[in-house]
């Protein structure tokens, strides 16, 4: 398991009531790796596509963590609204771009290539590990975010108006660099074992 979503996994297991078993944070992790690569590969299809392409692919990243996020609650037996956690997938990629810096102006340089003809699909395969990254990093900071919400609260209840400020507190209180490298790792890991087929 990696390192930071093994902490986020185990933490939230520590301090929640409800019993959360070993099978389930295995369930939990296979599901944040899968959703990754199935957005990484979903990201590579649409990035073929001049100019609308980088558009799609962003689409497609904030589309695939709110699945994730579903997919997460149902492992973990948590019930949050599904609008609520698409705004809270928005929220959170919109402050892992803004705060992770060097990946921010990858993101940019990348939707920049893309716009020119035969340039963008050389571009594809970064774009395809920018956004295993995003989703795989949105999956750790999810945890994260269930385990601060319910260390606070007693439950897993946020409301709309809270989302974007528990969003931006939890980006800006974790080791964003160290998660994304992490990300990154597991990007390359997954893609030697032909687990990505982005070229």
């Amino acid at each position: 398991m990696s390192h930071y979503l093994h902490l986020a996994l185990h933490g939230l297991k520590e301090l929640s009531e409800m019993i959360i078993s070993d099978n389930q944070l295995e369930a939990v992790e296979k599901t944040i790796k899968g959703c990754a690569i199935t957005a990484a590969i979903t990201g590579v299809g649409a990035g073929m596509l001049p100019g609308t392409g980088g558009v799609i692919a962003t689409a497609a990243s904030v589309g695939a963590i709110w699945g994730m996020y579903v997919a997460i609650n149902e492992k973990l037996g948590i019930s949050i609204s599904s609008n609520l956690l698409k705004s809270l997938a928005s929220a959170i990629l919109t402050n892992l771009l803004a705060t992770g810096g060097s990946l921010l102006l990858l993101f940019a340089a990348t939707k920049i290539l893309q716009w020119i003809p035969g340039i963008h699909i050389a571009a594809t395969a970064i774009d395809a590990m920018i956004i295993y990254i995003s989703v795989f990093a949105s999956g750790v900071l999810y945890i994260r975010l269930l385990t601060d919400i319910f260390k606070a609260k007693g439950s897993f209840d946020i409301s709309k108006d809270e989302i974007k400020t528990v969003a931006k507190d939890i980006v800006a209180n974790a080791d964003v660099k160290g998660i994304i490298k992490e990300g990154k790792e597991a990007y390359m890991k997954d893609k030697k074992e032909g687990k990505l087929d982005t070229e």
